[in-house]
């Protein structure tokens, strides 16, 4: 089926990061309040598995169709329990660690890959045209982390 509307270039951009992101995991420590709405996109639209989606303050009249929309799957947990999440990372070891600030260096020195969570709240994410960077902004830590291996490996 043809795709026609104003959609159709947001989910072709979608595509083209979606090769890289499908199948791949996420874990969302609680940082923005984005994490809902961001784990639905990219456990939807670009293939991943959400392990365990943090948010701060948890408001289903806000994000409740979101989370009906992430029926199966992650854990969704409210609040800051820094050790008790730290913990469950670095068990669960995903491919994607979305985080602050001070959880992103001591991650990435333990072999995680990690988007700074302060990043999505600045970036532009409205309406199809954007949805394309958005999900670009998610693959990226893993074509980095793909590049570097492959030049370990050489």
């Amino acid at each position: 089926m043809r795709q026609r509307g104003p959609a159709r270039p947001g989910r072709k951009a979608v595509a083209a990061a979606a090769q890289t992101l499908s199948g791949k995991s996420i874990f969302f420590f609680p940082d923005s309040q984005l994490e809902i709405p961001l784990a639905r996109f990219l456990t939807r639209e670009c293939g991943m598995t959400a392990l365990e989606v943090g948010t701060p303050y948890l408001q289903t009249g806000i994000v409740g169709p979101d989370l009906d929309l992430l029926a199966e799957g992650p854990v969704i947990s409210e609040g800051q329990d820094v050790d008790l999440q730290l913990d469950r990372a670095r068990s669960q070891r995903p491919d994607i660690t979305v985080c602050g600030l001070g959880l992103a260096n001591p991650l990435e020195a333990e072999g995680l890959s990690t988007k700074w969570a302060i990043e999505l709240v600045f970036t532009p994410v409205h309406f199809y045209e954007q949805a394309g960077d958005l999900a670009a902004l998610f693959a990226r830590p893993l074509r980095r982390k793909a590049l570097l291996a492959g030049e370990a490996a050489e």
